[in-house]
């Protein structure tokens, strides 16, 4: 197998795409657009096995200047609009994708989950990893049924 490098993006498709932006920017501080547009070129629906003539639009998020790597990417496909993955929102399923982000404080996150009236599948919850490491996670939903994964850093923890 060839080498491959660490994951620079994850390509997430979504419904509405200026919804998604807004809610990535406010969530998790994408502020930095990497890139934004309409795939125009023909191989772009084939990559995603859509027919030809769908459009594309998209837009790359990053948190920081610099370094190009843990970027999300919001794809928007319409005409044709692909059907809309329905998501069980009470637990984690085989396949699914689940992003993790670290939070310096969860509560503020779940304060604005809920007034944003976004599932919650778990709040804010202590978990022990190993005998020596634990930290306060919690899981909810993107507006489009993305499960996401916060942890709350430890500040003492230089990792």
């Amino acid at each position: 197998m060839a080498d491959v490098s660490t994951m620079v993006r994850t390509a997430l498709m979504v419904s509405d795409l200026e919804r998604s932006t807004a809610f990535y920017k406010e969530m998790f501080g994408l502020t930095e657009l990497y890139n934004e547009g309409e795939l125009v070129h023909e191989t772009a629906p084939k990559l995603l096995g859509m027919p030809p003539g769908t459009r594309t639009r998209y837009r790359i998020l990053k948190a920081e200047k610099g370094l190009n790597r843990g970027m999300v990417g919001l794809f928007e496909l319409s005409n044709p609009k692909p059907p809309k993955l329905e998501v069980d929102k009470t637990s984690a399923h085989i396949g699914q994708t689940c992003l993790v982000f670290y939070c310096a404080d969860l509560e503020a996150v779940t304060q604005k989950l809920r007034a944003g009236g976004h599932t919650i599948l778990c709040p804010p919850m202590h978990l022990q990893v190993n005998e020596k490491k634990g930290q306060p996670e919690m899981t909810f939903f993107d507006p489009d049924g993305i499960m996401i994964n916060l942890i709350q850093r430890d500040p003492n923890d230089p990792n």
